[in-house]
């Protein structure tokens, strides 16, 4: 039997002036208190930073919980909003609810470990589960805090009506909600929230999309990306892993093309490259010519194809760097698991992983690449000082 990915626990407390039941009351009176905000701990502080006691009817609180701060649908809370939700729990005749959704550890660490995901979630997904629940969306007070304090992620929430909006049969008047809601709307909020983080709006293929939309014009992401992924395969688990270390040598056919394709791909890296070449190439050959001529052999003054043996050297060992770092993060999302819909958004999270990285490869070269020419107009520079000096034009 497969363990759910989402978690519901959803209670609720009564305004304790609707009961007559003085053993009731009694009963009840700590916990309308906590989440009314009738004592200086209360429910909202707990949901805004976390518990620093046990509290025997909150099962689930604990010590030390690290929150990311209380939330409502308009996002972070400040001091004024919080007041002023304390007083409005303090004065509303309504049931108040609370609720917590937690998740399987590698669900809540993959899809539910920012603030912002928390959030966006709870924004869209609450009030369809308002509407299931037979509640208005417009008439609800909600806030919700996403906390860490354990291996699984989850989410702390609490909502009530502004206002009575229902007629009941024995009164004219209007009464607030009861506080019992149907477990198939409790069921459908639980899968609608799996369903967000897996299909959420943000969707990971319409943002690998658009990257690669502003990107195709200066590189072919489909060949480039599949030589990247082939290396982090083939490359050693463990032992110095270099350009020039010894079991990279295998390997380095298939870096040195991976460097070849970025340089190619990119316009004005290619055109840098080619004219700082095309300036070695062209020293390297008056060299030729000069030394000719007095029959001396010169190769230990070329610098050309040394500069490009050197400059694929440190180009691979970026490239290398950059293959080790999305195998790293990649592994991070092995999971077991026989769900088709996770196997599927693991799948593009790791193509996510390995197209961010790749753009940040161009960029990675193209700083290596900068920095290499400066190093080599140096020992140009140098080069020609010294056979100055050898042909007695400088003493």
């Amino acid at each position: 039997m497969s363990v759910p990915n989402v978690n519901l626990f959803l209670g609720f407390v009564d305004s304790l002036d609707s009961h007559k039941d003085m053993d009731y009351i009694t009963n009840n009176l700590e916990a309308r208190r906590f989440y009314s905000s009738g004592k200086d701990y209360d429910y909202v502080k707990y949901v805004s930073s976390g518990s620093k006691e046990k509290i025997d009817f909150v099962a689930y609180s604990g010590n030390n919980e690290k929150s990311h701060g209380i939330f409502n649908q308009n996002g972070l809370m400040n001091e004024q909003d919080i007041k002023e939700l304390r007083t409005n729990l303090r004065n509303t005749k309504s049931t108040i609810w609370h609720g917590v959704i937690s998740f399987t550890e590698f669900f809540g660490n993959v899809n539910c470990d920012t603030y912002e995901k928390a959030y966006e979630m709870m924004k869209t997904q609450l009030p369809k589960f308002f509407i299931d629940a037979k509640l208005a969306p417009d008439n609800i007070v909600w806030f919700a805090g996403l906390h860490e304090n354990t291996d699984n992620k989850h989410i702390h929430f609490s909502f009530f009506e502004k206002e009575p909006i229902r007629y009941r049969q024995s009164s004219r008047l209007k009464q607030y909600s009861q506080g019992f809601i149907h477990k198939n709307a409790i069921n459908n909020f639980k899968i609608e929230i799996e369903k967000h983080f897996l299909n959420r709006r943000f969707d990971i293929v319409a943002h690998r999309q658009e990257i690669v939309k502003k990107t195709e014009n200066y590189i072919n992401f489909g060949a480039y990306m599949n030589k990247i992924n082939k290396l982090i395969f083939i490359l050693p688990e463990k032992g110095r892993i270099s350009y020039d270390s010894e079991n990279m040598a295998q390997h380095r056919e298939i870096i040195d093309s991976i460097v070849h394709t970025i340089i190619n791909s990119n316009k004005g890296l290619k055109d840098k490259t080619d004219k700082f070449l095309t300036i070695l190439s062209r020293r390297d050959n008056e060299l030729l010519k000069a030394y000719s001529k007095i029959k001396v052999d010169c190769s230990d003054k070329l610098l050309c194809d040394k500069c490009v043996k050197d400059l694929y050297r440190r180009l691979g060992n970026v490239v290398i760097r950059a293959a080790i770092d999305i195998r790293s993060k990649q592994n991070k999302l092995n999971y077991e698991t026989n769900n088709r819909l996770i196997k599927k958004y693991i799948e593009k999270r790791k193509r996510k992983i390995l197209l961010n990285k790749c753009m940040q490869l161009n960029d990675l070269v193209n700083r290596e690449i900068l920095s290499a020419f400066a190093e080599y107009r140096e020992k140009l520079e140098e080069a020609n000082y010294k056979r100055l000096v050898e042909e007695g034009f400088i003493e």
